[in-house]
């Protein structure tokens, strides 16, 4: 049965970072497409005008009562920051902008590649846009942090850098030390703008995933750059890192153990990786996921309703009050909205402490 809610969503959030008590599991749908769709806009809007997005999302946020907030996000971060090009959705339902032409072709490439102005590369100016209708509207402020891994991949495109972890691996690490300047110059554009202790670092890391590298090949390749940028970024002043350890990282999960994301840290898993599991894994931390968008796009209501409850109380009893309910990933563009109300329905219901 639906109960009361005693408090309000930036009561909930501040609380469950601050490690106080909450009176609910908080929600979270994850949809940036899926929020233009609701509200009319197109898809192109959520990463091409930042007023248009903010509203979208505060808009989806209120209509299901979620306690996320509008953030920006960039599909394929990397390639256009560093002079590639892209190409905006035209298809009202398409799922994002996508890589026209690659800055790197070849490895060779990289030796000429020069590390961007943060200010005016690729998406950042949207990004920065953003973030002051985020300050304007007393939202968190945001910017897109990510993982070097997979922003470096997106230079020359994920299957010309796995290759290139076996056969070019100097050029691998060229191209890690690149894109992790590179974000660090953003991370401190960002905090000289807004302050130390303001400004809330973004990131994801689906190209880690154990589907794509082996455990040694995240090790050499991926998680000392990751550790090297949260640890600086921490330094400069961001308030906490949140995190999309996205797919299959179940074998990479004791090295991402030891990079530090804040105190606390927020961190989001995908279907592949327990709330048992993550949350025994970072006990100090904020544990979100981890249903899985094909049964939010695919399943019925009843089918929505019934899994949304299994991870809501597996959140309840493995990661109590330290659990953000959610998608394991972005839910597609074309999901119905009455399958977003079963998630909220089920937390609603279920999800009191």
């Amino acid at each position: 049965m639906k109960r009361l809610e005693t408090m309000t969503h930036k009561e909930r959030m501040n609380a469950i970072y601050n490690r106080k008590p909450t009176d609910r599991v908080p929600f979270i749908h994850r949809g940036y497409g899926f929020c233009a769709k609701n509200t009319g806009y197109s898809i192109a809007d959520i990463y091409e005008d930042p007023e248009k997005s903010y509203l979208a999302q505060a808009y989806t946020a209120e209509q299901f009562n979620s306690d996320g907030e509008p953030f920006y996000t960039f599909v394929s971060y990397g390639s256009w920051e560093f002079g590639g090009e892209i190409n905006w959705p035209v298809d009202r339902y398409a799922s994002g902008p996508s890589v026209a032409k690659r800055p790197v072709q070849s490895f060779e490439d990289l030796d000429s590649l020069v590390l961007p102005d943060p200010k005016t590369a690729g998406c950042v100016p949207y990004s920065m846009e953003f973030a002051k209708l985020q300050e304007k509207n007393g939202s968190q402020i945001a910017f897109v942090c990510g993982s070097p891994f997979t922003h470096a991949a997106n230079l020359c495109g994920v299957d010309t850098f796995m290759k290139w972890i076996i056969r070019k691996p100097d050029a691998v690490h060229k191209a890690m030390r690149l894109m992790t300047d590179h974000i660090l110059s953003v991370a401190q554009y960002y905090i000289d703008t807004f302050g130390k202790g303001r400004v809330l670092a973004r990131s994801a890391a689906p190209s880690e995933s154990n589907s794509l590298i082996s455990p040694k090949q995240f090790n050499e390749f991926a998680a000392p750059y990751i550790q090297e940028l949260h640890t600086k970024v921490l330094e400069m002043g961001a308030e906490r890192i949140y995190c999309h350890i996205c797919g299959e990282h179940n074998a990479n999960l004791p090295r991402w153990a030891e990079i530090p994301f804040g105190d606390p840290g927020m961190l989001s898993f995908g279907h592949e990786v327990t709330i048992e599991t993550a949350a025994k894994t970072f006990p100090e931390h904020i544990i979100c996921g981890n249903l899985d968008p094909q049964i939010i796009a695919k399943g019925s209501p009843q089918e929505v309703y019934e899994a949304s409850v299994k991870v809501i109380d597996d959140g309840k009893k493995f990661a109590p009050g330290r659990f953000v309910f959610m998608s394991g990933c972005e839910i597609p563009a074309s999901t119905t909205g009455h399958n977003i109300y079963m998630m909220q329905k089920a937390v609603e219901e279920t999800g009191w402490y």
